[in-house]
């Protein structure tokens, strides 16, 4: 964030801002004047602050607090020689660590109008959509951005722009993220993936669960050596479950096979008009088990088709999938063939409706951005993009506790 600070040394006080008039303009001005009128926000800017201050030798200290469009928070904070560090704390008493350097000058931190064109184009060339580019929503929206692009003065305004604007699509076509050096790879796996509950209950954390057919066997021989009888396998907030875990995981739940769905890139919606019927699967589409990672393989395939081969140990107990709004991508595709096949109850709520596979682009040296490059089709061709599934238990929290108490 670019924040701008004005002292008051007469009366003690300071006032803090994102860029002026970014909300307001962002939302258009009578949306804004509707909204402050019914008291859902008070500022035009992004992040507005207020408050007292003390000085302690060198130190500059602020007391106030900070409204975003849809929360307000305490802060405390201080700034010496060129140093910024603060504390901003929620209702809940939660604190989130702000820290920065002074700057000499308020223009834009980076190119955002070079940095928002590239996105259009990756967008545009890779979506699996190509009909997107086409649409009048997104004509719009390329639009509106594209009047506000030359103004966007920081990372949270730009993030802001796309996200409120893209919430206008009917579908969603991207994401944007910043790179964070020290956060975790999403990717990578984890050893804990097993969380087991006596007598013979065990959470299964998909995120975590392995990649390999070594793995998943490994695995599921675990699941049986401790004689587990309910399987309750946590999806919710899931996005990050490659396809090639998801078939691993499926193909020990069932001794039966089955054509579950299927993947579709840009190349095939380019070139057809129809999705082809599961008997012709294996000859038109790649078998994602196959390839080393999905993403050296987008250019160069139509789609990938999903087939359960029957693994040993087979899980003969019960199965409870968890999902929620933000499960998505590959663990809401496994979500759907799950419901489907009649193989597991689906607890929680309503699945995001985005089962998409995504790829990631680089837009410069500090941000990448996630494109959905193959769309999901259940076997009778059915596209759940925008619909999402419906859990066989509605839970509105605490799933887990929902289904250890059945």
């Amino acid at each position: 964030m670019l924040l701008t600070i004005h002292i008051n040394a007469v009366n003690n006080t300071f006032e803090t801002y994102t860029r002026r008039d970014a909300l307001k303009e962002m939302a258009g001005t009578l949306m804004y004047m509707l909204a402050k009128t019914a008291g859902k926000v008070k500022y035009p800017e992004l992040m507005h602050g207020e408050g007292k201050i003390s000085y302690r030798a060198d130190t500059l200290n602020y007391d106030g607090r900070i409204d975003y469009p849809d929360k307000i928070f305490s802060l405390k904070a201080k700034t010496w020689n060129d140093n910024f560090f603060g504390l901003l704390t929620d209702n809940k008493n939660r604190a989130t660590v702000l820290t920065g350097k002074k700057l000499s000058t308020d223009k834009p931190l980076r190119d955002y109008p070079a940095l928002i064109n590239n996105s259009f184009s990756l967008i545009e060339k890779f979506y699996w959509d190509p009909n997107l580019k086409k649409s009048s929503d997104w004509q719009n929206f390329k639009s509106e951005v594209n009047d506000l692009k030359l103004k966007i003065a920081d990372d949270y305004e730009l993030a802001m722009t796309m996200m409120w604007l893209g919430k206008k699509l009917a579908q969603i076509p991207h994401e944007i993220r910043k790179l964070n050096k020290k956060a975790p790879d999403p990717q990578q796996k984890k050893n804990n993936s097993l969380k087991i509950i006596p007598p013979n209950n065990t959470i299964l954390f998909l995120n975590n669960i392995p990649d390999t057919k070594e793995g998943m066997d490994q695995l599921f021989k675990e699941i049986q050596d401790k004689n587990i009888k309910k399987l309750i396998i946590e999806a919710e907030g899931s996005r990050n479950l490659s396809i090639n875990s998801a078939l691993l995981l499926a193909n020990h739940l069932t001794p039966l096979p089955a054509n579950w769905g299927c993947y579709l890139t840009r190349r095939w919606t380019d070139a057809e008009n129809t999705i082809p019927q599961p008997a012709k699967w294996v000859q038109l589409l790649k078998n994602p088990l196959e390839f080393s990672g999905l993403a050296n393989a987008v250019f160069n395939e139509k789609g990938f088709y999903l087939k359960t081969v029957p693994a040993s140990p087979t899980f003969k107990g019960k199965v409870y999938y968890l999902i929620n709004k933000w499960s998505s991508n590959a663990a809401e595709a496994l979500a759907i063939y799950l419901k489907n096949e009649k193989l597991g109850t689906l607890v929680g709520q309503k699945s995001a409706g985005a089962p998409a596979l995504t790829n990631v682009y680089e837009l410069d040296k500090q941000y990448r951005i996630l494109i959905p490059f193959a769309q999901f089709y259940d076997k009778n061709g059915k596209n759940y993009q925008g619909t999402g599934v419906e859990p066989d238990l509605q839970v509105d929290e605490n799933a887990v506790g929902y289904v250890l108490k059945l």
